[in-house]
């Protein structure tokens, strides 16, 4: 099935006639537009031209009559009050089988009513005309249409713990097991008309009591998992209320509050810090470090001080010297010149070191001076800058403290609020406790619909054996119920057998989109509940919550190719905003393998914030045709323009 054209007159913001034509040759059809632009109107003018009241957008609308739906899709910007769709397709490629189909109402009376003309190859058929709904049932069931025309932020709330219940039941109608179920259905009520008539037959009625017993028990069953799913959508909804509150709660000044008491004293603690390190810094300042300042005097003065010390011990050495030798005359009269030659010579010398004596340092001191010089005012100076660096820390930390608590807070408003958040989780805590009960129950349930099965399999054996020479009706009977063991037998294998086959394909699906390959190594579907697990290389499954949420969308994504793949039916998809909440990575993963990948006509309604100027050109190979839609906001009216948004197309 390939879209040649869709015309809408009047049809919800597509003031006019405007006419879509798909005439390209690849597969990818581009529809550009802003919000509000007529994206979701697109999708919807599909569906309702296709089938009418049997569309899901009309089934899961606000809307309690079809005609309440129609009307509010009339644009009134003429005043004629009158709209129609228009849809064209073709079987396939060939265009052997074009089919045209017309819907038009009018909204000027107070009872909207729709007609339907259809066409097939340019001649009106009223067969098609008067059968459209069986006819496109066969072309692509309402059931199944979800899987081709879906919404991308629907596909997000789709990304849930357990496979959605509506989805669960197209997955069974795809998988023909819903057809199976009628005709258990329809064989049960045969047997139930067909023992009322042998109302002396003992065994009969047993048998019927049995089989109403395991019915009331799928039943109930069946009641149980509706209400359990009912209760998680509730339980989910209050968790994100609840997350909204508390958001709420933090961005009003909650957790300031809450924190003051610790605040006030992380404040105590860091001003204690800043006055205890200030007071070390004023010890220090009045130590050596002010020495810093006179550093380069302070070697001078070193250096100085060095040469004052070595005259001086010249000096002491000389007069020593001088000393010795008069009483070494004294003993010795007689010595040559040569011992005098020396002292004169040693006289000289500390003549000539002799030097004015500018500071008088001691020697004690002039070691003090050359410690310092040596690297204690170094050492002293790195003290200094810790110090500072801590107190400047605190002193820091002192005014962000400062700024949170001179934050104005509405008190009232707050503890409004948290009253609210205790609330909610008083009744999240009621309905998980309210959800386990459930699952207990279920359990009972599941355990009594075995047993009622097994209990009615048995007497049904019983029964069956010894009808072998009644009447008619009591052949039927007995054939009616081998027919419905063989049914549930053929069932539990068909399904079995089909979701390991759809479990597969999901897993290539998935392995194709997804960017961490190795997190999930296969994708297992439960062949009785449908719920879909995920195992890894060594298969130990993985919890559902450890994925992102756009992984949990690209797996929705995989079981959607997956299920159009094993439908093994040629149809277009039309997928609206179908980039929501994926980064960057997933998003190129879908423009590059699933796009051109998904049908043989794919229409993406996108922003330009979903498919913009480089995921364009990634995608521009696979693009057939392009428009773009304008809204003029004077005449509060879209019209369609050719060219993709950043090519061609306006915004």
């Amino acid at each position: 099935m390939i879209l040649k054209k869709l015309i809408m007159h009047n049809f919800g913001v597509y003031a006019d006639t405007n006419q879509f034509d798909f005439h390209g040759e690849k597969p990818v059809v581009l529809v550009g537009g802003m919000n509000g632009r007529g994206k979701t109107t697109f999708l919807e003018a599909v569906l309702l031209g296709l089938y009418g009241s049997n569309s899901f957008a009309y089934t899961e609308n606000k809307y309690k009559t079809y005609g309440q739906y129609l009307r509010s899709y009339v644009n009134k910007s003429d005043g004629t009050l009158f709209t129609y769709i228009e849809i064209e397709f073709s079987m396939d490629d060939s265009d052997e089988e074009i089919y045209f189909v017309h819907r038009e109402w009018n909204a000027k009376s107070q009872r909207v009513r729709e007609k339907i003309k259809v066409m097939k190859n340019g001649t009106e058929n009223t067969f098609l005309t008067e059968n459209w709904p069986m006819f496109v049932e066969n072309i692509l069931p309402s059931a199944l249409s979800n899987f081709f025309f879906f919404d991308g932020e629907k596909i997000a709330e789709l990304a849930v713990e357990n496979t959605n219940h509506k989805m669960k039941e197209s997955i069974k109608a795809l998988l023909g097991i819903s057809v199976l179920d009628l005709l258990d259905n329809d064989l049960g009520r045969i047997i139930t008309k067909l023992s009322d008539k042998d109302s002396e037959d003992q065994n009969l009625r047993y048998l019927e009591l049995l089989r109403q017993k395991r019915e009331n028990a799928h039943e109930d069953l069946k009641a149980v998992d509706a209400e359990i799913e009912r209760v998680e959508e509730k339980l989910d909804g209050l968790r994100i209320e609840l997350e909204k509150k508390n958001t709420e709660y933090s961005v009003k000044g909650g957790d300031i509050v809450e924190q003051r008491h610790d605040l006030m004293a992380q404040r105590s603690e860091a001003v204690a810090t800043v006055e205890s390190q200030q007071d070390i810094l004023l010890e220090m300042a009045t130590g050596a470090m002010p020495m810093m300042l006179v550093r380069s005097l302070l070697k001078d003065i070193q250096k100085q001080g060095e040469a004052e010390q070595s005259y001086r011990a010249s000096c002491m050495a000389t007069k020593k010297i001088n000393s010795l030798y008069e009483d070494f005359l004294k003993k010795y009269p007689n010595t040559g010149d040569e011992i005098q030659k020396f002292i004169e010579y040693v006289k000289t010398e500390s003549e000539l070191q002799q030097q004015e004596e500018i500071y008088r340092i001691s020697d004690t001191t002039l070691y003090q001076i050359t410690a310092l010089n040596k690297g204690g005012l170094i050492s002293e100076k790195e003290k200094v800058i810790s110090h500072m660096h801590r107190r400047n820390a605190c002193q820091s930390k002192i005014d962000e403290i400062d700024n949170y608590l001179s934050v104005d807070i509405d008190e009232k408003a707050l503890r409004r609020i948290f009253k609210q958040i205790k609330s909610l989780e008083m009744e999240i805590v009621a309905i998980e406790v309210e959800l386990e009960v459930l699952k207990q129950k279920r359990t009972t349930f599941h355990s009594s619909a075995m047993i009622a099965e097994t209990e009615f399999s048995k007497a049904a054996e019983q029964v069956l054996s010894s009808l072998e020479t009644m009447d008619d009706d009591n052949r039927t009977v007995k054939y009616a119920h081998m027919a419905i063991n063989i049914i549930r037998t053929y069932k539990i294998r068909l399904q079995q057998s089909k979701t390991e086959i759809l479990a597969q394909t999901v897993t290539e699906c998935y392995k194709q989109l997804a960017n961490k390959k190795n997190l999930i190594d296969k994708i297992t579907m439960d062949p009785e509940t449908l719920d879909l697990h995920y195992l890894n290389a060594e298969l130990e499954e993985v919890e559902k919550k450890s994925l992102s949420a756009g992984e949990k969308q690209l797996m929705v994504i995989s079981l959607l190719w997956a299920l159009a793949i094993c439908s093994k039916k040629k149809l277009p998809v039309i997928i609206d905003t179908p980039l929501s909440r994926l980064d960057s990575v997933h998003r190129e993963a879908l423009i590059t393998t699933y796009f051109p990948k998904a049908s043989d006509q794919t229409i993406i309604l996108s922003t330009d914030s979903e498919i913009d100027e480089k995921y364009y050109l990634l995608m521009k190979p696979s693009v057939g045709d392009e428009f773009t839609l304008v809204y003029d906001d004077e005449l509060k009216k879209t019209t369609i323009q050719k060219g993709y948004l950043f090519f061609g197309g306006k915004r």
